[in-house]
């Protein structure tokens, strides 16, 4: 377990959201830009340069526990390699080379040190499974299940487009093995327990029974090529197989007074619940248009919140009522505002420019408006400021953990906010004085779930 109690020079520190912050402007009006060699402006910002020519739509990855940054042109859908850029001083030039062209919105990252799985250009950490040096690979918050090929084979760095599995509503799939006489199956990201497990042939299908009951219908086992993925069928334990493909209502865990998710006609909500309604944490996602994930009441996205669009708009900031009420930001194509908003519009919009300091108040106002602040030792928060304090947005540790979300007047996370540790485990939900505290989810990053009640940074009541 992870507790968090902070303070870096008089300020808590804290993690992003799922947006990278707005660029601030120069005092000539030109922007500060990004981009096979690299010139490094500052601790994180740096031109990209291919045959001369600056790479300006580019999109940080990961270090994957190297000095070498990787990077994503989305304009190309190639990544790069920023040989070692991460100790690099301000100003220095290095090379940089081409990884992989024309990459999916899915896709993956890997080295021999560790591995990241993109979904729509978002990092999504969960639970996998290795199978013959390929990675099945489940997303909670995508509702889906990605195969992630070959990604065990890459002696040094390696980035692949990665597989979305055809939709399985209760994310159960199968492969066989080889020569046939083998098989897996794959629940959620995890294997069966097998020694639980025997089969039966029926046809060309496949019938796994689990302590003895029909479970899994695994059709054309016999006839399927080796590891290609494929949703197995539910069986009801008397041959019979489930038809769930329409399921809706409280289709996991606890609706009423929990933790439960609820799947509607458009979508889906997992998340905790009151009294039937949803109320604290919790993230609705709608079939084919976006995801809300933040504070609920009374059924109604409450409080703070991040809404992310499939086509990588963003809405940040302070909800009531389902709408931007109060400060926040919104990410429409390359086009960012901040400031006040009323019912969804903005109404008060704060100017985000460079201040031509390399630490400090390096953009825009850190007293009552909207900023960016650097510390000497490589953190950095952006967003909104009150009274010189930290009030909400993002506060990036120089280790890369990162936090998202309120704060209190002693710079403390304060309120909803969400956390992502740099090994991939996370914290989503309240906070008191810096630590977890109230209703929140936690993964480790074996994606070890503890979920519920929180008092001071210790799990005191389970909800799943």
């Amino acid at each position: 377990m992870k507790t968090l109690v902070l303070f870096l020079c008089g300020f808590l520190a804290v993690f992003t959201s799922n947006a990278q912050v707005p660029t601030p402007r120069t005092t000539n009006g030109s922007s500060s830009s990004s981009g096979l060699t690299w010139t490094k402006v500052n601790d994180y910002d740096y031109v990209l340069r291919e045959n001369g020519r600056e790479l300006t739509n580019v999109k940080d990855l990961k270090y994957l526990s190297t000095d070498t940054l990787a990077v994503l042109d989305k304009t190309t859908r190639n990544v790069y390699l920023l040989n070692d850029f991460k100790n690099a001083y301000s100003g220095a030039n290095g090379s940089a080379s081409l990884l992989e062209r024309n990459v999916g919105s899915d896709f993956y990252l890997t080295n021999p040190y560790s591995f990241v799985l993109f979904t729509n250009d978002e990092y999504l950490s969960g639970p996998f499974v290795n199978i013959g040096g390929n990675y099945v690979y489940y997303v909670e918050e995508r509702g889906a299940t990605y195969f992630l090929k070959d990604i065990r084979k890459f002696s040094n760095w390696g980035a692949k487009t990665a597989q979305k599995l055809d939709y399985s509503p209760n994310q159960v799939y199968w492969c066989s093995v080889d020569d046939g006489s083998g098989y897996h199956v794959v629940v959620k990201g995890a294997s069966i327990d097998y020694s639980n497990a025997k089969t039966e042939k029926r046809g060309n299908d496949l019938v796994v029974k689990m302590n003895g009951v029909d479970t899994y219908l695994l059709p054309g086992f016999y006839t399927m090529a080796s590891y290609v993925f494929k949703p197995a069928q539910l069986m009801n334990g008397n041959s019979s197989v489930v038809d769930n493909s329409n399921s809706s209502g409280c289709v996991d865990g606890d609706c009423n007074n929990g933790w439960g998710k609820y799947q509607y006609d458009n979508g889906y909500y997992d998340g905790f619940w009151k009294n039937g309604k949803k109320e604290g944490y919790g993230l609705y996602k709608w079939d084919g248009i976006g995801k809300y994930i933040g504070s609920w009441k009374n059924d109604n996205m409450n409080g703070y919140g991040v809404y992310m669009a499939e086509n990588d708009d963003n809405i940040v900031g302070e909800y009531q009522n389902g709408q931007l009420n109060g400060l926040g930001y919104t990410v429409t194509g390359e086009n960012w505002e901040q400031g006040v908003f009323s019912n969804g519009n903005l109404s008060t919009h704060h100017d985000f420019y460079t201040n031509n300091v390399d630490t400090g108040c390096t953009a825009g106002d850190c007293q009552n408006k909207y900023g960016r602040y650097k510390w000497s030792n490589g953190d950095s928060f952006t967003g909104f400021f009150k009274n010189g304090k930290m009030y909400m947005g993002t506060y990036t540790f120089s280790n890369g953990d990162k936090y998202s979300g309120m704060f209190n007047s002693s710079n403390q996370f304060d309120g909803m906010g969400r956390f992502f540790f740099v090994d991939g485990a996370y914290y989503g939900g309240e906070w008191s004085n810096g630590t977890y505290h109230g209703r929140g989810y936690f993964h480790n990053k074996d994606y070890e779930q503890q979920i519920g009640e929180w008092s001071n940074g210790s799990l005191i009541k389970s909800l799943r």
